[in-house]
């Protein structure tokens, strides 16, 4: 990921923030599903979650350099990774109670610093799958007891971002320096194999019904589909300019890419592979996330804004004005 200070789009002139886009619904449109959507900001050091339908804004503290977000199915609590920047080296994560707008506290990682890619876990409690990049490890969290229960070597460089399987029983880890992916087992906490990719493996994501992931190369600027089972890559998708981030729509049938590099966000069709519409002109988008409704969240990290976007008209519904440099995004529904 671009760490604070570091962008990889030269500034551009940000479009009015919390209003209705135009071409698109307003922020407050029927078809907006009540929630929050929570950004990672790199820059200020904090996270902002704004809630949905309305735009209300709230900046809560994390610490230095948080990259990734993640929220639980329940709307109720998320999680912050603390990277750290340059100069400080980060090894936290910020919990956050979403219905009080406010951070629980800081889950301390010990040893496993630089944790990045972050997934929560299915099951009873509160637990989550991290990376920990500078120790080559997936780490699974016990928020509840504030302690890592397993630490699972990836035996990669650069293992950055992180899919999970909706049951929780295979891992995926996009190893950036090792241009690969790593298969983890969950429940047997061990690492199954090494599947080779493409040089500078970044955006990752796995498909609903868990047969395929679906891994980025900033270098090759291509997608790569990686067939579970078989553990090889079986298509490989062009025309999506550095796919930084990935995320899969939650009918599998749509895959976002996020390409800071040409200012848009790429929109690919999962059964026919190719891009079939790009939403353009976005300041830097970095983090892409679907809510349950199939509307799509992007960070903007040269407007210091996230924008909601309809994929089926490839519109922009609206912007919302975040700290500094957000990068990882996600969206909770409202609180069962």
């Amino acid at each position: 990921a671009l760490l604070a200070g570091a962008s990889a789009c030269a500034a551009r002139p940000a479009a009015p923030l919390g209003t209705p886009a135009p071409g698109g619904p307003g922020a407050d449109a029927p078809a907006t599903q009540a929630g929050v959507i929570v950004t990672a900001n790199q820059e200020s050091a904090d996270a902002s979650l704004i809630v949905l339908p309305g735009g209300q804004a709230h900046r809560v503290a994390v610490g230095a350099g948080p990259h990734e977000a993640a929220v639980a199915p329940d709307g109720r609590w998320a999680v912050v990774t603390v990277y750290g920047t340059r100069a400080e080296t980060g090894a936290r994560l910020a919990l956050l109670d979403l219905p009080a707008r406010a951070l629980v506290r800081h889950v301390a990682l010990g040893a496993y610093t630089r944790p990045h890619g972050v997934v929560p876990l299915p099951g009873p409690g509160r637990r989550v799958a991290v990376t920990s990049e500078a120790s080559r490890r997936l780490l699974v969290v016990d928020l509840d007891r504030d302690r890592v229960v397993a630490a699972i070597p990836t035996e990669a460089a650069g293992s950055h971002m992180v899919a999970v399987t909706r049951d929780g029983a295979r891992a995926y880890t996009a190893n950036v320096g090792a241009g690969s992916v790593s298969e983890i087992d969950l429940a047997a906490g061990r690492l199954v194999r090494q599947i080779p990719v493409a040089p500078v493996t970044e955006g990752i994501a796995v498909s609903p019904d868990g047969r395929e992931v679906w891994v980025g190369s900033n270098q090759a600027r291509t997608v790569s589909v990686v067939d579970a089972r078989a553990g090889r890559v079986v298509a490989t998708i062009a025309g999506v300019g550095v796919p930084y981030r990935l995320a899969f729509a939650p009918d599998g049938r749509t895959v976002a890419a996020a390409d800071p590099d040409g200012d848009a966000v790429h929109l690919i069709d999962a059964a026919a592979r190719r891009v079939t519409g790009t939403v353009a002109g976005l300041g830097s988008p970095r983090g892409v996330s679907f809510g349950p409704d199939g509307a799509l969240y992007a960070t903007l990290g040269t407007e210091h804004a996230v924008a909601v976007l309809d994929v089926r008209t490839r519109t922009v519904r609206a912007r919302y004005p975040t700290g500094t440099t957000p990068d990882g995004v996600a969206f909770a529904p409202a609180a069962r």
